[in-house]
């Protein structure tokens, strides 16, 4: 199977969830939300806390406030790899050489590896403003909010799955441009 124009080894039912996964980047909510309601439901069938309301208020802080750091410092990452990227897929060779391996790709495919970049910097982006906003609701009381919280963790893994395609994608773009 070749991805890109670079060859792969097709090893059955697991490339296929992993190709529907790169082609569907706006399903990265809904498994995010899968993941908060299982922990939710756990919660109440445990009778804990639905989040983090029970966990100490400086700690609470602290977390939000790492999350909301670490997602505008990769939003940062994201987009300056997007400005690299367009470098990059726009080179060309020059006249009489051979062609480059990135010129190669068509435009439905430098469009898909652009797109695995620009849905991952929004997603960031609302994380740092749910967890800042997060950090401001709750202030110093002694028991959290569980709404506000849902929303940063929801955020916070659809974000991690957005970053698993960035990675593919450079990697995959790392390929080709050494094939």
């Amino acid at each position: 199977m070749s991805l890109y124009e670079v060859d792969i080894q097709r090893t059955g039912r697991r490339r296929t969830l992993w190709r529907w996964f790169l082609l569907h980047p706006s399903a990265d909510f809904g498994w995010a939300a899968l993941a908060v309601l299982i922990w939710l439901g756990v919660a109440l069938l445990a009778r804990q806390p639905l989040m983090l309301e029970a966990v100490d208020p400086g700690a609470r802080r602290t977390l939000f406030q790492t999350l909301a750091t670490l997602a505008g410092a990769t939003a940062g990452l994201t987009l300056t790899s997007v400005s690299m990227l367009i470098n990059v897929l726009g080179k060309k060779a020059a006249p009489g050489q051979r062609e480059l391996p990135l010129e190669k790709l068509s435009a439905a495919h430098r469009r898909q590896i652009g797109e695995v970049f620009l849905f991952a910097i929004p997603g960031l982006g609302l994380l740092v403003v749910a967890a800042l906003v997060t950090v401001v609701l709750e202030g110093d009381s002694g028991s959290g909010l569980w709404i506000p919280q849902v929303l940063v963790f929801v955020l916070a893994f659809a974000s991690v799955l957005a970053l698993l395609r960035v990675a593919w994608a450079l990697r995959r773009v790392l390929a080709i441009a050494t094939a």
